[in-house]
């Protein structure tokens, strides 16, 4: 998962409570996925010339929530809740999100999270006063311990456009 680049682009969408709670009763576990966030990864942007940035996971489950603490190079960069909604049409779980960060600036609205197999897309709207940009980090786990990532904007055709991409790799 790459919801570090950029740190807002994980808000959006409003959040309905009482949609979650008959999934987390009907599924065993619907965060056992999340887990593989779980530990330290390094992450490469491609074309960057930079030595590659260090990510630590430190995820839990509070009751109905699911959170994961994200430090970026040994510094605190925020704390994203997720919380289920259900699945879509295709069979896809399906989450909202939100990252809450360290300077305690107001949130932007809950992102919508979607797993489809080893395909996990976050799609988010961004907005510039009057501007609303859609926006969405595609992550495609290739194995427990690599995923590569990239975050697109769609464009006015209604294309996405890949923005930044990159890897990760598990540095436990």
């Amino acid at each position: 998962m790459n919801f570090r680049y950029p740190l807002r682009a994980l808000r959006v969408l409003p959040l309905f409570f009482a949609a979650a709670l008959p999934l987390v009763a009907a599924d065993p576990d619907p965060y056992a996925p999340l887990q593989l966030y779980e530990g330290g990864w390094q992450v490469k942007i491609a074309g960057a010339d930079k030595k590659p940035d260090h990510l630590v996971n430190r995820c839990a489950r509070s009751g109905t929530f699911f959170s994961c603490e994200q430090e970026v190079n040994g510094k605190t960069a925020a704390l994203v809740i997720f919380l289920p909604v259900g699945h879509t049409p295709s069979g896809a779980l399906e989450y909202r999100n939100l990252a809450l960060l360290p300077d305690a600036s107001k949130p932007d609205d809950w992102g919508h999270l979607q797993i489809e197999g080893s395909v996990w897309t976050y799609y988010w709207t961004s907005k510039d006063g009057g501007n609303v940009t859609e926006m969405r980090n595609v992550n495609r786990f290739l194995d427990n311990d690599h995923i590569h990532f990239e975050l697109q904007k769609k464009g006015d055709d209604g294309t996405w456009k890949t923005q930044l991409a990159g890897d990760e790799q598990r540095s436990n």
